[in-house]
C-alpha cells in the first residue's frame, strides 16, 4: 500500500463547485481501506462572504448514498467546518487549530486535497498542516481537472485518467449542485426525426423545416450509437432534461437538450436549425454557461446549428473568445459537417473523450 494510501483523515476545501471534492473523496474511498474521516472545512455564510454550506451539505448527501455501510471505516455524518473569514490568514489557522486540530489523535494521519475554496484557504491551511509533519513529507494534493487527474506533492501522478475511474450519473451531479430535474422522458419518434433530418440537411431542398425537438432526437439517437460499448469509456447519454434550482426565481429554469456524461465529465449539447448568427450565438452561450454550471470550469459544450463551415468556425472562434474557453471545450458543428455523418460523429467522439 503506497503511503497516500494510508492516512485515516481526509481534509477537503469545499467551495462553490463540491464537484472535485466528490471525485478526490470518492477515487481514495476506493483505495484507503482506512479512512474514518473526512472533514469539509466550507466557508460560513456572514456579512463577509457568501456561505458554501448547501453545497458541502450535498456532498455530504451523495457520499452518504454511495458509501454508507460500504467502507469498512468511515464515519457519518461528515466533519462539516465552518470558517468565518476565507481571506484572512490568522482566522483561518486559529479556527483549523480550535476546530480540527484539537480534535486529532497524536497517532492520526492526514491527507490535504487543496483544489477547493478560496487561494487564502488553500495556502494558509496547508502551511498548517504542513508544520505537522516533521519528517518533512507533504500529504498534499491537487486535482488536475483539465488532464483528469490527481497528483500529490510527493507522490507525482496517484491516478491519472480520473474519468475511468470515478463515474456519477447526471441526477446526482445535479442534486450535488442544488438542481432538480421536473420534466420526465418522453418516447422519440425515430421515424419522423430521420425523415426531418434528411430533408434538412438536403442541399436542394425548397420546402420549409420546422423547428422543434426533432433535431435533438435525431442527434441524442446517433450519441448513443457512437457510445455504446467504448471499452472502458461509460459515457451516459440523455436528452431533454428541463431543470430548476429549488427555491429561485423561474428565470433559474433552463433546458438541455443532450447531455454526456464521461465517468464524471459533462458536456452539454443544445440543437437548433437556425442559421443566423446572433441567434446561435445565444444558444452558445447559453449551453456554455449551463454546462459550467452543472459540470464545473472543465465542462465541455457542443453548439449544433444550420449554419454552413464558414459561419459555425467564426461562431465557434468567438464563443472561445468571449467566455474564456478553449478549441479544447466548445465545439460548433453544422449543416455541412450533418452532411457527413462519419464526420460529424468522429468530431464529437474526439470531442468528448479527448
Amino acid at each position: 500500500m503506497n503511503s497516500y494510501e494510508k492516512f485515516n483523515h481526509l481534509v477537503l476545501l469545499v467551495g462553490t463547485n463540491p464537484l472535485p471534492n466528490f471525485v478526490v473523496a470518492d477515487y481514495f474511498l476506493k483505495n484507503n481501506c482506512n479512512m474514518k474521516t473526512i472533514w469539509l472545512l466550507h466557508s460560513e455564510a456572514n456579512e463577509l462572504q457568501a456561505g458554501t454550506g448547501e453545497q458541502a451539505r450535498n456532498l455530504e448527501a451523495l457520499l452518504r448514498k454511495r458509501w454508507e455501510g460500504k467502507h469498512q471505516n468511515l464515519c457519518f455524518p461528515l466533519e462539516k467546518i465552518t470558517l468565518s473569514d476565507v481571506s484572512n490568514a490568522a482566522t483561518i489557522r486559529a479556527e483549523i487549530e480550535r476546530k480540527v486540530l484539537k480534535r486529532w489523535d497524536p497517532s492520526d494521519e492526514f491527507h490535504l486535497n487543496y483544489t477547493g475554496g478560496t487561494k487564502a484557504m488553500a495556502i494558509h491551511v496547508y502551511l498548517r498542516l504542513q508544520e505537522l509533519q516533521r519528517s518533512g513529507q507533504r500529504p498534499f494534493s491537487y486535482l488536475d481537472a483539465r488532464n483528469f487527474r490527481l497528483v500529490g506533492d510527493d507522490y507525482g501522478i496517484i491516478a491519472d485518467e480520473l474519468r475511468q475511474k470515478v463515474q456519477i450519473d447526471f441526477e446526482e451531479l445535479i442534486d450535488l449542485h442544488g438542481f432538480q430535474r421536473f420534466n420526465k422522458d418522453k418516447e422519440i419518434d425515430l421515424n419522423y426525426a430521420s425523415t426531418t433530418f434528411q430533408k434538412f440537411i438536403d442541399p436542394n431542398r425548397t420546402e420549409t423545416i420546422s423547428d422543434g425537438h426533432w433535431l435533438e432526437h435525431y442527434i441524442a439517437t446517433k450519441l448513443e450509437n457512437i457510445f455504446a460499448g467504448k471499452p472502458n469509456c461509460q459515457v451516459d447519454v440523455l436528452h431533454n432534461w428541463r431543470i430548476k434550482a429549488p427555491h429561485h426565481h423561474q428565470q433559474s429554469h433552463f433546458e438541455l437538450d443532450g447531455i454526456l456524461v464521461y465517468g464524471y465529465h459533462l458536456t452539454g449539447v443544445s440543437c437548433t436549425i437556425g442559421f443566423r448568427k446572433e441567434p446561435c450565438k445565444n444558444k452558445g452561450f447559453e449551453i456554455i454557461l449551463r454546462s459550467r454550471q452543472i459540470g464545473g470550469d472543465e465542462a465541455r459544450a457542443i453548439l449544433i446549428t444550420g449554419s454552413n463551415r464558414d459561419q459555425t468556425e467564426r461562431l465557434q472562434d468567438e464563443l472561445i473568445y468571449e467566455t474564456g474557453g478553449t478549441s479544447g471545450n466548445i465545439l460548433v458543428l453544422g449543416v455541412d459537417h450533418l452532411r457527413n455523418e462519419a464526420l460529424y460523429t468522429h468530431k464529437i467522439e474526439d470531442f468528448v473523450l479527448g
